[in-house]
């Protein structure tokens, strides 16, 4: 396992809950791993509030990995910011506005080798990419990630849109690179499957519509049993750890 980067096709599918969730229950779906969340949505963070609504110093994030002449882990790791005591559940916060993400295309590409080494360690790396197309989108992490997940609503218009934009992903990843589909919102007219059908895509294990549970992962706080007991905690999961299954042979196909 290494890197892992969801993005959408369209506006608001849940790639910020969903990227944020995955990385908040990591250590306790995947035995002896930890997660960096890199938030990397060249539109600008929907984290960012969150961290000042809390009290919770951002530390250099994104912007203070690209100030350093020659990144290393170990600055990646100094820049982001631990949620919990034993660190299990790190963020590198974003931009906090477009413009900011124009210089960064060094920074995606370091990433990806930082990703590798953190690797090593212990530690995955969960990226937010936002949605497909800006013009400042990290592309390296999109391209190169051990598994690229495409999330969609199951509705029409999301899927017609998922379409799309999961050929072109295709079409930019190396033959044979894990390019999954994952469903939020649940329910909705269209289960995980017909919509994994639809697109002749690999299904991840939908995740429900959780108000109350999606709120309380965004104001950063503890992880409490109540919120392990939601519907949507569980379902994610079960996701990491699909995920990390999924993993095992994408490693073999980006491997040089």
């Amino acid at each position: 396992m290494a890197l892992f980067t969801l993005c959408s096709a369209s506006g608001a599918p849940g790639v910020t809950t969903t990227a944020l969730a995955l990385t908040r229950t990591w250590s306790g779906a995947i035995a002896h791993r930890v997660a960096l969340l890199v938030d990397a949505d060249p539109v600008g963070s929907a984290l960012i509030p969150a961290f000042v609504e809390g009290g919770i110093p951002t530390g250099g994030g994104i912007l203070g990995v690209a100030a350093e002449r020659a990144a290393t882990a170990d600055d990646v790791l100094r820049h982001a910011v631990a949620l919990d005591e034993s660190a299990s559940c790190l963020i590198l916060t974003g931009v906090s506005e477009s413009g900011q993400a124009r210089p960064l295309g060094g920074v995606w590409s370091t990433l990806v080798e930082v990703a590798h080494e953190l690797e090593r360690s212990g530690l995955d790396v969960i990226v937010d990419a936002g949605r497909l197309g800006h013009r400042w989108e990290p592309q390296p992490l999109i391209d190169a990630a051990d598994v690229a997940v495409l999330v969609s609503r199951p509705t029409l218009p999301a899927v017609a849109a998922a379409r799309t934009a999961l050929a072109e992903l295709r079409s930019r990843r190396l033959a044979g690179a894990a390019t999954g589909v994952l469903v939020v919102g649940r329910p909705a007219p269209y289960s995980a499957g017909e919509v994994a059908r639809a697109l002749d895509a690999e299904a991840l294990p939908e995740l429900p519509e959780d108000v109350w549970a999606s709120r309380a992962l965004s104001l950063l706080g503890p992880v409490t049993p109540r919120l392990r007991r939601s519907a949507l905690v569980r379902a994610v999961t079960q996701t990491a750890a699909a995920l990390a299954r999924t993993a095992a042979p994408a490693r073999q196909v980006t491997a040089p």
